[in-house]
């Protein structure tokens, strides 16, 4: 059918604009979507991944995506042009409800093109979002998260019951210094410090000192050894800077819980090792550490505000990552219970996000992560380098190096056997029973 003369052509030079207008604001939404999956706390090549596939939805043919832990450089280049834009952000931290958004954003933009306005509107609401619960709810699920720790670690009467109290302290410290800048940043040396300096005045008035335990279990969830656990994965694959800054970054902040506690002993004036008190061995019951783990998955559905249906698989990923570790230092030992472990949970982290419909494995595995503790021997270790015992401590924060890479190394290989053995035969499972329906369909 002929045009109609009478319609007035279309400007090209307004067409041009519109178009570069489009890219612009396309350019912003990726950009701002690879922010967010920083945020979860993703390794920097699942993010380029991630970005890369969104940009072939929309038909992007030169597009180039570089994920730092704090940076993201985002280009199209063509013949005609190159647009280039990056931007920086710190400091951003995901709730776990939040975490699943960003995931599900994501995967509607790589399934089909959304216009970029309206994602840039999602992404403002998910940063908007208010948590499911009150904080009064949020403090009682660190309460409950450093319970279930202190049930894994030490099921003794008064370690619970200390970690309880000490759970609250630091929970009630989480909830004040929320977005409040670098209160947030130093919130681990504060909440070090508050909890050091209770248990050493406690101690100093007749009272049992807090042992290591009852330390380590009230701030596991400042304790980075998902941090340093990702970083040596980054780094196992090549990603040099993103994986030695998380590294640096997770050491750091070993070092930042230890001043602390370091300097809240200084004040009391009792010595370091006071801090490190040993807990005289009580009867351990076997079902302690398994309440433990129901303890610790529903503590964090509480305190990161996941959703209800979330707390299913995450209790699953926690009980295969339990069994994986006290199997695999039955017949391992040593370093190999983290590694078999970690071999365990990546998979099935895989596979209950992708395969099954539940939450992303950011989601079920950082938990899993810290319910194997990698970080706690190297706050033990970093307290006795400054303390009467040097070579103790030296021994044990090469301990925890060597078991933070053993752990990345079972995620690592977990990822290849995902990738190579779970992934193509569901694929094949999938495409079989999707050929089986519609023959049914046809017979029909």
């Amino acid at each position: 059918m002929a045009l109609d003369a009478s319609l007035p052509a279309a400007d090209p030079a307004a067409e041009a604009e519109r178009q570069s207008r489009d890219r612009r604001r396309l350019l912003r939404f990726l950009l701002r979507l690879g922010h967010l999956l920083l945020a979860t706390g993703a390794a920097a090549g699942v993010v380029e991944t991630s970005l890369r596939r969104v940009a072939q939805t929309y038909q992007v043919e030169h597009f180039n995506a570089l994920a730092l832990p704090t940076v993201v450089f985002v280009n199209f280049t063509d013949e005609e042009s190159q647009q280039i834009e990056f931007t920086a952000e710190q400091g951003l931290v995901l709730r776990f409800d939040q975490i699943e958004a960003t995931y599900e954003l994501a995967r509607d933009a790589e399934q089909a093109p959304i216009d970029p306005s309206d994602g840039l509107r999602r992404i403002n609401e998910i940063l908007s979002m208010q948590p499911r619960l009150g904080l009064a709810w949020g403090v009682l699920g660190h309460v409950l998260v450093t319970v279930g720790i202190a049930l894994v670690l030490r099921p003794s009467i008064d370690v619970v019951t200390a970690a309880a109290f000490f759970g609250g302290v630091v929970g009630v410290l989480k909830v004040l210094a929320r977005n409040r800048g670098i209160i947030t940043t130093l919130l681990p040396t504060v909440a070090a410090f508050v909890v050091a300096l209770v248990s050493l005045l406690a101690a100093q008035h007749g009272f049992a000192a807090s042992p290591i335990y009852v330390l380590v279990a009230s701030l596991v969830t400042f304790l980075p050894g998902g941090t340093l656990a990702i970083a040596t994965i980054e780094l196992a694959y090549g990603d040099v800077v993103s994986g030695g800054t998380r590294f640096v970054s997770g050491l750091l902040q070993l070092v930042f819980l230890v001043l602390g506690m370091l300097a809240a002993a200084s004040i009391v004036g009792l010595p370091p090792d006071t801090l490190l008190a040993p807990v005289p061995d009580t009867a351990v019951r076997a079902w302690a550490p398994w309440l433990g783990v129901l303890l610790f998955g529903v503590g964090h559905t509480l305190h990161y505000s996941a959703r209800l249906r979330t707390l299913p698989w995450l209790l699953a990923l926690l009980c295969v990552a339990q069994a994986g570790q006290l199997a695999g230092n039955a017949v391992f030992g040593g370093y190999m219970s983290g590694l078999f472990a970690a071999l365990l949970i990546t998979p099935a982290s895989y596979l209950v996000q992708y395969r099954l419909g539940g939450p992303p494995s950011m989601v079920t595995f950082t938990p899993a992560l810290w319910l194997l503790v990698p970080g706690s021997l190297g706050l033990i270790g970093m307290a006795e380098l400054v303390g009467n015992d040097r070579l103790a401590g030296a021994e044990n924060f090469v301990t925890t190096l060597l078991s933070i890479v053993a752990i990345a190394l079972g995620s690592v290989l977990g990822t290849g056997i995902y990738n190579a053995l779970f992934d193509p035969v569901l694929q094949r499972a999938g495409t079989m029973a999707d050929a089986m329906l519609r023959y049914l369909r046809l017979r029909r």
